[in-house]
């Protein structure tokens, strides 16, 4: 039978405990080791991101809030 319904255990209904998954497995050796970023809070480039998104985020709604208007007219 399957693995999990052994018919040979006391209670086959019953889970066995899973095994923990660390990074060792799936990483490779000394991943993190050198991680160096060049993001500075608060720069020009953050700032002008944030106004791109933010622009973005307000004429979708605006196209959103005309769609319905005109939808529901």
């Amino acid at each position: 039978m399957k693995d999990w319904l052994n018919l040979s255990e006391p209670r086959p209904w019953e889970r066995k405990p899973k095994r923990k998954i660390t990074t060792d497995d799936y990483m490779v050796k000394g991943w993190d080791s050198n991680v160096e970023t060049n993001y500075i809070k608060g720069s020009r480039h953050n700032k002008i991101g944030m106004w791109i998104m933010w622009t973005y985020y307000i004429l979708f709604a605006a196209m959103f809030i005309r769609g319905l208007i005109i939808f529901l007219r």
